[in-house]
């Protein structure tokens, strides 16, 4: 199937996907994770019916396909999303490693909504302690 035919075949997927968050009163966002021209995750947001503030569809359809895959890794793989992902998503994206994301409209989602917090080290050399620990015994 040409690339064209394909990323429109998964776009479309991926908005069929957004329909059923909005049939549950969620923001209408939708994902799916292919891997070698199958559909390995699929989420929509979830965020309302999970009482998740990080089960953005790009997160729900990243855990479904490490999953299937049985691996947090999904190197080559590529993502469809309805929106631009945000910059936690972004962050797992990145890190699950996907090659490739294609969306079909910025984002709403990276409003003035989103809150300050602070944040203050607290018994950091105990936490350093451990995170040496674990890596000496993987070495």
């Amino acid at each position: 199937m040409p690339a064209g035919k394909e990323n429109k075949k998964f776009m479309e997927a991926a908005l069929d996907i957004a329909e059923k968050a909005l049939e549950n009163g969620e923001i209408p966002v939708g994902a799916v994770v292919v891997e070698d021209g199958k559909i390995i995750g699929r989420g929509h947001n979830r965020q309302l019916i999970d009482s998740d503030p990080t089960a953005h569809a790009e997160m729900v359809a990243l855990r479904e396909a490490g999953r299937n895959k049985k691996k947090f890794r999904l190197d080559g793989s590529v993502m469809y999303s309805t929106v631009k992902p945000c910059p936690m998503c972004r962050a797992a994206i990145k890190r699950a490693r996907i090659e490739k994301v294609y969306y079909s409209a910025e984002a709403a989602r990276e409003s003035t909504h989103n809150t300050e917090f602070s944040a203050t080290a607290a018994l950091e050399g105990r936490s350093a302690e451990v995170l040496q620990e674990f890596f000496k015994r993987r070495r």
